[in-house]
């Protein structure tokens, strides 16, 4: 069973795919792919403007919904030790030459993501985030904390990824 964490770019770009129903129908029935759902994530997704629409839609409630849906009430507590990890995550970031500020562009929360997968030993973070969280300095400073901390990796999936697992 694949233990998941999807980045808040993720359900955006589901809610946005032309069979979007399918595709959450196939994610929901597949139950070796289990994703968790996150406060930070919540609160991303509740942030979005009420007046932004998709279509004739509310995107706001569509982005809820949709998580809501996926998660199940499969809910990751935060916790200082996720935050202080994220704070590691992020100085190791900018020792490999990371240039973003921690609470400029959503850095702060991308490395929370990821320490909450690391703290919970969850296998995969899914996010298509190329210029931060799957950037070439974060990349090392996940695996630098981690092996220096004895700490659980989790593996990373591109949207691309995981189109290609549910053939969408």
């Amino acid at each position: 069973m694949l233990r998941i964490i999807f980045d808040t770019n993720i359900y955006g770009k589901l809610i946005e795919e032309e069979r979007s129903n399918e595709i959450r129908r196939m994610i929901l029935e597949d139950k070796g792919f289990v994703i968790y759902g996150f406060q930070l994530i919540r609160k991303e997704l509740r942030d979005t403007p009420k007046a932004e629409k998709l279509g004739k839609l509310n995107k706001r409630n569509l982005l809820l919904s949709l998580y809501d849906e996926l998660t199940e009430g499969r809910y990751l507590q935060d916790s200082i030790e996720i935050n202080k990890l994220a704070l590691k995550f992020y100085n190791s970031y900018r020792g490999f030459g990371g240039i973003k500020a921690w609470e400029k562009s959503n850095v702060d929360a991308d490395f929370t993501i990821v320490a909450c997968a690391s703290f919970y030993k969850l296998d995969v973070v899914v996010s298509d985030d190329s210029k931060t969280l799957l950037s070439k300095p974060a990349m090392k400073s996940y695996r630098h904390i981690c092996v220096k901390e004895g700490r659980w990796q989790p593996n990373f999936w591109k949207y691309s990824d995981l189109k290609m697992k549910f053939n969408f």
